[in-house]
């Protein structure tokens, strides 16, 4: 019989050489600010649909909006993209000019 374990962040979501320390959640991010995806806190269906609309780890993106647990507004490949207060709590950010 197959054991069929849950596993949290079991595919490639986060990025080599990033500390934790580092990351914060998109959610905690300034608004108007430039950032680079660290790593999204979440299993493969998260990590697929994340990377389907351009987010993964290395990319950067523009806060626009964000905080007050409201929908998060980010502009990332040129598209600006609403993201949900839950989600955008797993998505992990670091300043982009470091």
């Amino acid at each position: 019989m197959l054991n069929h374990r849950k596993r949290k962040n079991c595919c490639a979501c986060r990025e080599t050489g990033v500390s934790d320390s580092t990351a914060v959640p998109l959610s905690d991010a300034r608004a108007g600010g430039r950032f680079k995806v660290a790593g999204i806190e979440g299993g493969r269906h998260l990590c697929a649909r994340m990377a389907a609309m351009g987010i993964y780890p290395g990319v950067e993106m523009e806060v626009v909006c964000a905080g007050c647990n409201c929908p998060c507004l980010v502009r990332v490949h040129g598209c600006t993209l609403s993201l949900g207060a839950g989600l955008s709590e797993k998505i992990l950010v670091t300043s982009a000019f470091q």
